[in-house]
């Protein structure tokens, strides 16, 4: 009887125990705590700067601002509420130091994040208007040139260091079962053939 079914279920199992430990040493090493400095990156670790954290009142506005180094890359930026509640909203509006407004957004997610190309070096305002009917605190957060910010470049980061292995557990653990399922049907197409021919033996 052949054994290229065995072979390739053996291999599939051996995928899908890889997977297991991995997954398994990236979750002990986290900690039980999802969140901060746990398993899954905080917003602010996805970010290259971070501003101090204010308290909005309701129907209050204030005004966060973010100086550009370079120009004709994408300056990717959010706000996030940090005492998030589901009644919360706000409204942010974007000008350049023209006073010249680019854009406006109406929000009412814990963390609201968009991007934009930086036409020229200069000093954006994102004025951030509490319209809901709780006082809430909220930071803002910017990267330009997203692909080479800290979070994708620093091997110590939290995405690099539990996301992509957790990502590659997972194709892992997918490839295994897929082998486990091909090494099966071999074992099947086999043991008929093997039995349609002892009977002409």
């Amino acid at each position: 009887m052949k054994k290229r079914g065995p072979v390739v279920i053996i291999s599939g199992a051996v995928l899908v125990g890889i997977a297991f430990l991995l997954s398994y040493s990236i979750l002990e090493n986290a900690g039980s705590t999802l969140g901060g400095n746990g398993l899954l990156p905080s917003p602010e670790s996805m970010f290259d700067k971070v501003s101090e954290k204010e308290t909005i009142f309701p129907g209050m506005t204030y005004t966060f601002s973010h100086t550009t180094s370079t120009s004709q890359v994408p300056l990717m930026w959010g706000v996030y509420v940090t005492d998030y509640r589901p009644d919360d909203r706000l409204s942010i509006v974007i000008t350049n130091s023209s006073d010249t407004k680019l854009a406006s957004y109406d929000d009412g997610d814990p963390i609201f994040i968009k991007s934009f190309l930086i036409p020229k070096v200069d000093t954006y305002s994102f004025a951030v208007q509490n319209t809901g009917s709780d006082s809430l605190t909220a930071e803002m957060l910017f990267t330009e040139n997203p692909e080479k910010s800290k979070a994708l470049t620093d091997p110590n980061s939290p995405f690099n260091k539990n996301i992509v292995p957790l990502a590659a557990a997972g194709f892992m653990l997918i490839f295994g079962i897929m082998a486990i399922i091909a090494g099966i049907v071999l074992v099947v197409m086999d043991w008929r053939k093997s039995r349609n021919q002892s009977r002409y033996i």
